[in-house]
């Protein structure tokens, strides 16, 4: 034995330096498959225990594939050397292993793992600490691993294997075409019901959780559903749990071997088989609710499930702007994995070189990729903001059944609890911008010029250049009408007017005939001829003079209301203007009833917009306010002659504004503004319509912004 040995024996190595001493080891199951990227070969790589895959080329896995944590790096170089007749030198294979040691690549065991930790100095421990990823980093996807359901899925994947036979598949398109048919021909139905389903304001506590159930049963078929596929094609799944989808409830399937070791194709089947699933139940569903009778329990839960597993779940999942299946199968499809990642990196790195020119490196991105980089990174955050926004929104509605002055309070603590890591992004780039931009800003703050910029800023703030306004939509009026109708009935002779005809006051227009009328015209004048003739022979005989005058008298207003009436068959206008009542001779020859309207006549000359004006905006107008008025579809506005308000609050006409959006919380009250507008020209019309807005007082931008502060805490303060 010699020395080295004798002292190794007697005086041991500490178990820490050992550790701390031995080569890296790769894990003893670890899963690899070589695959194309980009056209060009890459090993992809699944590693137990950590969260993501690996992708290396060729040559760095045939080196690491050496690294048993036996071998020193010495004995390494010399295995790979006689594998590959290609030397490597030590430096090589100390930065290949740093470089996957940084990732969390190689095996440990828990003893190494712990004395690891606890070589680490304090500083290293908190900024491993800052570094680790915390679960509610990220609320689009928040998992909770629940156990490993691959056996599970082999007993499973046996008993329906059947699902992947070809004449099981031709069975399935047949039974979508039908569902297809079916919707088709029942769209007005089906569309416009799966809108209301998923619309929550009107559902009930037993609603919300009969729908949530339903949903993660769903959730949990579609899961099973990528489970099942993933081992039908020899991919074994480790994790399957519970699971939030922007806070939404959800299950998880872990596929990721199925990343490594299945084919592209492959790989988008295992994708579109829980969708797949999903539209395995809206088939039989919607053929059960087509062939069954309304108002049975089967019928109602079948339609439950179209409007479930139908066009929701398709819109939904294979939506490629989120990370759920559509995603991934457009990831698969284009051959880029982390396509969002990617483009987003690109597109943030490209905005801060080339417009903030700051001193940051713009990933490589090949040239015929840019422009879709650049359109996917920004519909892909625009929707995602937008999905985080209604999911704010939502929490600020539940709480304005509540209390709906202070319900901005918990929206703006979701909105900020959603977006802390966004706003934390956006602050750490500020810093960046200061740090960069810092001596620049303190030099030109030094010269003299940036007291000129405070003066002139100072003066654009305190100039009124902005007018208070309030605006609204309207509908053209005559400021004058008038509805001729008739007074007594009859059947019509003569029509004198058309539509847009001009006419005077007292004009005839229409013509009537009542016989019946005639005939007790000519019988009042008859009677009125005879009681003269009895009172003249009363008057000659000197006897019963007195009941001679009261029949004559009596006879004469029986005469003048006939008359009267007689005189209503000609129908006349009251003003002047034009006719706008269309197809007027249609009523010719008609018999028509008493009240009856037949031509409405408008003075054009001046037209009134109404426009509805809320509370608030109320106080924008004054005495002297002006109004102006652009009306759609032609050139020009119109400056009016009067503004007038009604003193009364008023209910708004129905279809100027949404009143839904002011459920869970007060409506505003709205008052009538009127402007009269001259339309000399004539090239006004009653029915147009347009946008009007009336001016207040001008105000400086310092004002509105004082004003906007002070009406605030005089509505949630005082």
């Amino acid at each position: 034995m010699n020395l080295t040995r004798a002292l190794d024996v007697a005086l041991p190595e500490i178990p820490a330096r050992l550790i701390a001493q031995s080569c890296p080891r790769l894990h003893p199951e670890v899963v690899h498959r070589e695959h194309i990227v980009d056209g060009r070969p890459a090993v992809r790589i699944y590693v137990p225990g950590v969260d993501a895959f690996f992708t290396l080329s060729p040559h760095t896995w045939k080196v690491v594939s050496f690294f048993t944590g036996q071998r020193t790096y010495d004995q390494v170089a010399e295995a790979y050397f006689q594998d590959t007749g290609t030397p490597i030198s030590l430096d090589e294979l100390h930065e290949i292993a740093d470089d996957l040691e940084s990732v969390e690549f190689w095996y440990k065991t828990p003893q190494e793992k712990n004395i690891a930790y606890l070589m680490q100095s304090a500083d290293e421990r908190r900024e491993a600490l800052k570094k680790k990823k915390s679960r509610w980093s990220d609320l689009a996807f928040i998992k909770f691993p629940a156990f490993n359901p691959d056996p599970f899925l082999i007993w499973l994947s046996r008993k329906l294997s059947f699902i992947f036979t070809w004449w099981f598949t031709l069975l399935t398109l047949c039974a979508f075409a039908i569902t297809l048919v079916i919707f088709v021909s029942h769209w007005g139905e089906v569309g416009r019901d799966t809108l209301q389903f998923f619309n929550f304001a009107d559902k009930s506590w037993l609603d919300l959780a009969a729908f949530w159930g339903i949903t993660l049963v769903l959730a949990a078929i579609h899961e099973t559903a990528h489970g099942v596929t993933c081992r039908h094609f020899g991919a074994p799944v480790n994790e399957m749990g519970f699971a939030l989808v922007y806070l939404t409830p959800a299950f998880f399937t872990d596929t990721t071997q199925g990343v490594v070791r299945c084919l592209p194709w492959e790989r988008v089947l295992i994708t579109v088989a829980g969708v797949w699933s999903e539209l395995y139940l809206c088939a039989v569903a919607t053929v059960v609710w087509w062939g069954t009778p309304p108002g049975t329990a089967l019928h109602d839960f079948a339609y439950v499930l179209v409007l479930m597993t139908g066009i929701a779940t398709v819109l939904v999942n294979w939506n490629p702007l989120m990370k759920l299946d559509g995603y991934h199968i457009l990831c698969d499809i284009i051959g880029i994995l982390d396509l969002k990642e990617n483009s987003a990196a690109y597109v943030s790195a490209w905005v801060k070189r080339h417009i903030w020119r700051l001193p940051v490196e713009v990933p490589y991105v090949p040239k015929k990729r840019r422009l879709g980089f650049a359109f996917y990174a920004i519909a892909s955050g625009l929707y995602s903001y937008t999905v985080l926004y209604i999911l704010a929104r939502f929490v600020g509605n539940v709480f304005r059944h509540f209390n709906p002055e202070w319900s901005f309070v918990p929206e703006l603590a979701t909105g900020a609890l959603i977006f802390r890591s966004r706003i934390r992004t956006l602050v750490n780039f500020m810093k960046f911008v200061y740090l960069d931009k810092k001596d620049r800003i303190r030099i030109w703050v030094r010269s003299r010029q940036w007291r000129w910029v405070l003066v002139g800023t100072a003066v654009v703030l305190a100039l009124p250049l902005w007018r208070d306004s309030i605006a609204g939509r309207f509908i053209l009026e005559a400021a004058d009408r008038a509805v001729i109708r008739t007074q007594v009935s009859g059947r019509v002779t003569n029509v004198y007017v058309d539509e847009g005809q001009t006419v005077s006051p007292g004009e005839p227009v229409v013509q009537l005939r009542n016989l019946s009328l005639a005939s007790v015209q000519a019988e009042t004048e008859a009677g009125l001829q005879r009681a003269a003739t009895e009172m003249h022979a009363a008057e000659s005989a000197f006897s019963g003079l007195g009941a001679a005058l009261a029949r004559r008298d009596q006879a004469v207003q029986e005469a003048r209301s006939a008359a009267s009436e007689a005189a209503e068959l000609e129908l006349k206008s009251p003003i002047a203007g034009v006719v706008t009542t269309p197809r007027v001779s249609d009523q010719l020859g008609s018999f028509v009833k008493e009240g009856k309207e037949l031509v409405e006549v408008a003075d054009l000359h001046t037209m009134r917009a109404r426009i509805y004006v809320s509370e608030y905006d109320l106080s924008k107008y004054r005495p002297s306010s002006s109004g102006r008025l652009q009306v759609d579809g032609i050139m020009g506005r119109w400056e009016d002659e009067n503004v007038q308000v009604s003193t009364a609050s008023i209910e708004i006409a129905p279809g100027l504004i949404d009143l839904s959006k002011f459920k869970g919380m007060r409506p505003p009250t709205f008052y009538e503004m009127d402007l009269w507008v001259s339309n000399e020209d004539g090239r006004l019309k009653p029915g147009m319509v347009g946008t009007a807005r009336v001016y207040g007082q001008r105000r400086s931008l310092a004002g509105l912004a004082l004003r906007g502060i002070a009406d605030f805490l005089s509505r949630k303060v005082w």
